[in-house]
């Protein structure tokens, strides 16, 4: 069985990105979903040595499994869910699920015209692309890449950012920086994300929904917070269509 965690608020961390007690969303016997602030990385130490400690290392303090493996990541300047497996036989039950496609996950991003199409709202649908990775970057190509598939769900101005929008993007595909690299060829990058043509500011993408099936008892599970004060103001139709969201499974 999952519990909720309670949400009370936790002390600041001393220093640098850090996950707490008030961060576990979700927990069962063999799996935990917590909560990432931007900034921190999943799995992949800073390069100096001298960063924080990443998601994974943390969770196997926090939750006293030292096991404990991610069957899936987001980017380091990402916040949102992850779900932090208690060990090898968790994290394999995990990936066979996603490999079926039993994962669904919804991202919150804010983005900004860069050409001469500035109605974001023009975006809504399914959109699909070849992604080839380049080192460190994804790049759309015409053939030859991985093919790759989202779905721009709800679209709305963001209340502080005029000239900006907020888009509710469901991943059908799970590509290295899709989100980032699609924006980007449509002519609507992620604010700050200047590897992918975004202007100056400050980046946010949040991965706001997730469904899964439990591998205790198969019953679906859904992280998602209705409120969350350290998310950016939007518009109330955004958090609707976030409340709305469904797993891909029940669609089909």
């Amino acid at each position: 069985m999952y519990a909720r965690a309670n949400r009370g608020r936790s002390e600041d961390p001393p220093s640098g990105p850090s996950v707490t007690a008030a961060d576990i969303v979700l927990r069962s016997e063999r799996d935990a979903v917590l909560l990432k602030p931007a900034g921190l990385s999943s799995e992949a130490p800073a390069t100096n040595g001298k960063g924080p400690a990443t998601l994974l290392v943390q969770a196997r303090a926090l939750l006293g499994w030292p096991e404990a493996q991610l069957p899936h990541r987001i980017d380091r300047p990402t916040r949102g869910f992850v779900v932090v497996a208690r060990d090898g036989a968790a994290v394999a039950a995990h990936n066979e699920a996603i490999r079926a496609g039993r994962w669904t996950k919804h991202y919150l991003a804010r983005i900004a015209a860069t050409g001469t199409q500035t109605d974001a709202r023009a975006l809504a649908g399914q959109h699909h692309a070849y992604l080839r990775r380049d080192g460190a970057v994804a790049r759309v190509v015409r053939s030859g890449g991985d093919p790759s598939t989202l779905v721009i769900e709800a679209i709305a101005p963001a209340p502080a950012c005029p000239g900006e929008w907020h888009a509710v993007i469901r991943l059908v595909t799970g590509r290295f920086h899709q989100i980032r690299a699609m924006l980007g060829a449509l002519g609507f990058p992620l604010v700050g994300d200047q590897e992918y043509g975004g202007t100056r500011g400050h980046m946010y993408l949040d991965h706001a929904s997730l469904w899964f099936p439990s591998i205790v008892d198969g019953a679906m599970q859904r992280a998602w917070l209705p409120v969350d004060p350290r998310r950016e103001p939007v518009d109330p139709s955004i958090i609707s269509a976030l409340a709305g969201a469904q797993p891909m499974e029940a669609q089909r």
